[in-house]
């Protein structure tokens, strides 16, 4: 179980990623943008930042970088169009096309967040 932060400008998509973490026994807190995001970005709220790369206001990067700055020790992982990419800690976000795991069926989003809380 793991305090996660879910960015999504998608509606579709945050509603059924937030009822899925749910399910799974997440504590989730879902947002609209990075901006309404960045206020909940406080050190100990949250183990997991999962964002939509491409947003907006504030896009994935920037966010996550903002985040890591604030919050020691937050995993983070990306979500962009139909790819996913889960950043380590102290990693700085860099994307790109090759970084982006083509095509991901959102089962894939659960196992991914299981490698980040074993990491």
């Amino acid at each position: 179980m793991a305090r996660i932060l879910l960015v999504a400008q998608d509606d579709v998509l945050r509603g059924y990623l937030t009822k899925r973490l749910l399910r799974q026994g997440h504590v989730v807190s879902p947002m609209a943008n990075g901006r309404e995001a960045i206020a909940w970005l406080v050190p100990g709220a949250f183990r997991i930042l999962i964002t939509e790369a491409r947003m907006d206001d504030i896009d994935g990067p920037e966010l996550a970088r903002r985040a890591v700055a604030t919050v020691p020790g937050l995993r983070i992982l990306f979500l962009d169009g139909f790819g996913v990419l889960a950043l380590r800690q102290g990693a700085l976000p860099a994307l790109d096309e090759a970084s982006l795991l083509p095509r991901f069926h959102l089962n894939s989003i659960i196992g991914e967040i299981d490698n980040l809380l074993a990491a």
